[in-house]
């Protein structure tokens, strides 16, 4: 399994994106329900019936319908405010998945190089008791002394002990990445995840540039509009709607007819929303104040994530590129040297150990190098992790 097919998975089983989904989809009903006017309302009124005056048939009878109608524009700005508020949802959703392909890379990529540090120390530990045999065979022969057997013993141990610990270490780490999945063991061998990673164009960008299209950011954005929206809702609602009706009106006594017509508009002399308009403005405000705060948090981010992979990529080519070749050339010499009864078996194993720790760190500077990279691809909106998630990515199709 490779890491596109990896993000598939967790897009196609985690329920948080269902979640954010049925969110976003209330949201946006309720953005269809927002602006619609109220429904206009039928009344009839019976009067002067009963008492000195006959039965109700003798009653004066009204029947009328009447409306409201907003003047300020209210309707309408509830509609953008509500609108804006969808948008926001949408930047919510784009944030959640966002989230969730990130922390699935970087599970992903923990479990793949918890793999692989077991299996060097599975494969350390294989030679530590094939050589621990061999120095027991010598001691019982009287050729070594029994301190060689003592000194044998402790690396076996050694040995153990990190094998054990690395075998529960990725076990750990599947079933972290397992969680994210569905939460079902997958028995499935990962592929390595650094090779479907551009960790180049982040020295380029510029830090505003790079996290213009964040998701939290977009969605901060979104906040702000709405709350600008929501002044311009209150400012309208200041202006009184107004009522008509219309209606048909029989006599009783008489048993005539007229129509009749009415307009009503509340005076807006004690309550012009000034209170909302005020809160409204507040609510604008510090909208904008976390949208600012939020950007300096993520280019003060996007700068150590940047520095963190320019360590990685630095530690990454020494191993690569130096130490273990050299650590490979001495333990070449080594062995060279005991065949020739040049060098001991425990000073040999110690060179293996070191040649053993240089992969292993080698592992740990891949994984750290793949970390940064994707923790800086997750402050630009994952670019790479949405491609690399699409069904008809070119790795997915491998």
């Amino acid at each position: 399994m490779n890491l596109s097919q990896a993000l598939q998975l967790a897009l196609d089983n985690n329920p948080t994106i269902e979640a954010a989904n049925a969110e976003l989809s209330a949201i946006e009903a309720e953005s269809r329900q927002a602006g619609l006017w109220d429904n206009p309302t039928v009344g009839a009124d019976f009067e002067d019936f009963g008492g000195d005056r006959r039965a109700i048939g003798d009653a004066d009878t009204t029947l009328s319908v009447r409306q409201t109608i907003p003047v300020g524009g209210d309707r309408a700005r509830a509609r953008d405010v509500a609108t804006a508020w969808a948008q926001a949802a949408r930047a919510n959703l784009a944030q959640t998945r966002s989230d969730l392909l990130a922390s699935t890379a970087q599970a992903y990529i923990a479990t793949f190089a918890a793999s692989e540090t077991l299996a060097v120390r599975q494969e350390l530990l294989e030679l530590a008791n094939n050589s621990s045999s061999a120095i027991l065979a010598r001691v019982e022969a009287g050729r070594a002394s029994p301190i060689e057997r003592s000194r044998a013993e402790i690396l076996v141990g050694l040995a153990t002990i990190a094998a054990q610990d690395a075998e529960t270490a990725q076990r750990q780490a599947r079933n972290r990445l397992y969680a994210i999945w569905s939460g079902d063991e997958v028995d499935v061998a990962l592929g390595s995840p650094l090779q479907s990673l551009d960790v180049i164009n982040y020295r380029t960008a510029a830090p505003a540039d790079w996290i213009s299209n964040n998701p939290e950011l977009v969605g901060l954005r979104a906040v702000t509009l709405a709350r600008s929206q929501e002044i311009r809702r209150e400012r309208a609602e200041a202006i009184p709607d107004l009522t008509i009706g219309a209606g048909w009106r029989r006599y009783g006594g008489t048993d005539e007819s007229a129509f009749i017509a009415t307009v009503e508009m509340p005076i807006p002399v004690l309550n012009r929303n000034q209170g909302g308009i005020a809160a409204a403005a507040s609510r604008e405000n510090g909208a904008r104040f976390d949208e600012d705060a939020a950007r300096r948090t993520l280019m003060a981010r996007f700068a150590a994530a940047a520095g963190r992979l320019e360590r990685a990529r630095t530690t990454f080519s020494l191993l690569d590129e130096n130490i273990l070749p050299a650590t490979q050339t001495a333990l070449d010499g080594a062995q060279f040297a005991y065949r020739e009864g040049a060098l001991d078996v425990l000073n040999l194993l110690d060179i293996q150990r070191s040649y053993f720790d240089a992969r292993i760190n080698l592992i740990s500077a891949r994984a750290e190098l793949a970390s940064a990279a994707i923790e800086l691809d997750a402050l630009a909106g994952t670019p790479q992790l949405n491609q690399l998630a699409a069904p008809n990515s070119t790795e997915a199709a491998q």
